[in-house]
C-alpha cells in the first residue's frame, strides 16, 4: 500500500512539473513577439505553486517582458532578476544563466549603472564561452553580442522616440495655455460686467486642476489662474461679490441658506455658492481644494440636509442647487 502510494506520489509531481514546464516554455515563445501579453500571462500564474526551477524560470520571464514592454526594470523587477541570476547559477543550465547575465548586464547598462552592468554582461559572456568550449559552438558569443547590441539599439531608439514626443506634448500645452493667458483678462472683464462668467472661469480652471503642481503648466500661466483660482478661495471680498451675484439672481438665496442653516460651515456654504452658481465639479474641486470624490460626498450630505429640513425655505434653496 505504501509503495503504491508513494507510485501516485511521483507520477502527481511528474505531471504537475511537466504542465508547468508547457506554461513557462508557452509564455517564454509569447515574450519574444508580443511581451505585454507574456507579462498579463504570467501574472495569471500563482508563483508560489511553482517549483524552485519553475520560480526561477517565472522571475526572469517576468523581469524580461517588463523590459521588453518599458526599456527599464523596477525594484521589484530587478529584485526578482537577481534572484533567477543567482539560482541559475547555482543550478541552471549554461544557457539560463547566460540569458539571466546578460538581462541583468542590459537593464543596469540602460540604468546608468556601467560598472555593475559591465560585470553582469561580463559573467555572459564567460558562460557563452564555457557554452562554447563545452559544446564548441562558437555561433554563442556572436548571438550574445549580437542579442546585445540589439537590445541597447532598441532601448536608445524607444528613448528617442520618447523624447520626441514629450517634447511635441510640451509645445501643444504651452501653446495652450498661452492662449489662456491672452483671453485671461477680457474674459474677467466679461464676468464682472455680465455674471455670467462662470463657463469660461470653468475653462481656466480645467487647466488649473489638471496641471496644478506640476512643471508643464507655465510659471507665467500658473500665476494668473492662481490669481483667480486664490481669490475666491480665500479673498472674502471676492467671495461676497460672487454671493451677491447670487443673491441678485435668485432672490437672496445665500442670505435665507445662512438663515435657515446657521451651523453650517463655512466650506459647506461656499460648496453652496460655487455650485448654484454653475461651477463645474472640477471647478469646485479646484475652488475648495479637494479631490472631486470629497465634492461628491459633501454636496450629496448638504442635499439630503436640505431635503430632511422643515424650513420654508429649503425647497428654493434645494432647487437652486440642483437646476
Amino acid at each position: 500500500m505504501r509503495k503504491i502510494a508513494l507510485i501516485w506520489l511521483s507520477a502527481l509531481l511528474l505531471f504537475s512539473c511537466s504542465g508547468e514546464k508547457k506554461q513557462l516554455g508557452r509564455i517564454a515563445s509569447m515574450a519574444e513577439n508580443d511581451p505585454e501579453s507574456a507579462f498579463l500571462q504570467l501574472d495569471s500564474l500563482s508563483r508560489a505553486d511553482l517549483s524552485e526551477r519553475g520560480q526561477a524560470e517565472y522571475d526572469y520571464l517576468k523581469a524580461y517582458t517588463f523590459y521588453r514592454s518599458f526599456f527599464f526594470l523596477d525594484d521589484e523587477s530587478m529584485s526578482a532578476l537577481s534572484s533567477a541570476c543567482l539560482w541559475f547559477e547555482a543550478h541552471g543550465r549554461g544557457v539560463d544563466r547566460m540569458k539571466a547575465w546578460e538581462l541583468m548586464g542590459t537593464a543596469q547598462t540602460a540604468a546608468g549603472n556601467h560598472n555593475l552592468g559591465l560585470v553582469s554582461l561580463r559573467k555572459a559572456q564567460s558562460v557563452a564561452m564555457d557554452i562554447q568550449r563545452s559544446r564548441q559552438r562558437a555561433e554563442m558569443t556572436i548571438l550574445l553580442l549580437v542579442a546585445v547590441f540589439a537590445t541597447l539599439v532598441l532601448y536608445f531608439r524607444a528613448r528617442r522616440i520618447q523624447a520626441e514626443k514629450q517634447l511635441l506634448i510640451e509645445r501643444e500645452e504651452a501653446e495652450k495655455t498661452m492662449s489662456i493667458a491672452e483671453d485671461l483678462q477680457a474674459r474677467l472683464h466679461i464676468m464682472e460686467q455680465t455674471g455670467s462668467g462662470a463657463k469660461m472661469l470653468d475653462r481656466l480652471c480645467e487647466q488649473y486642476y489638471v496641471y496644478e503642481g506640476t512643471s508643464n503648466l507655465q510659471p507665467k500661466i500658473l500665476r494668473e489662474v492662481r490669481s483667480i483660482v486664490e481669490g475666491l478661495r480665500s479673498d472674502p471680498a471676492e467671495q461676497k461679490k460672487l454671493e451677491d451675484s447670487l443673491n441678485a439672481r435668485y432672490n437672496g438665496v445665500m442670505r435665507r441658506l445662512r438663515a435657515a442653516f446657521p451651523s453650517l460651515k463655512e466650506e459647506d456654504y461656499l460648496l453652496y455658492l460655487f455650485t448654484a452658481s454653475g461651477f463645474s465639479s472640477t471647478t469646485v474641486s479646484t475652488l475648495l481644494g479637494r479631490d472631486k470624490p470629497q465634492v461628491y460626498n459633501r454636496l450629496y450630505r448638504l442635499k439630503e440636509r436640505l431635503k430632511a429640513s422643515d424650513s420654508p425655505d429649503a425647497p428654493d434653496l434645494l432647487a437652486v442647487l440642483e437646476r
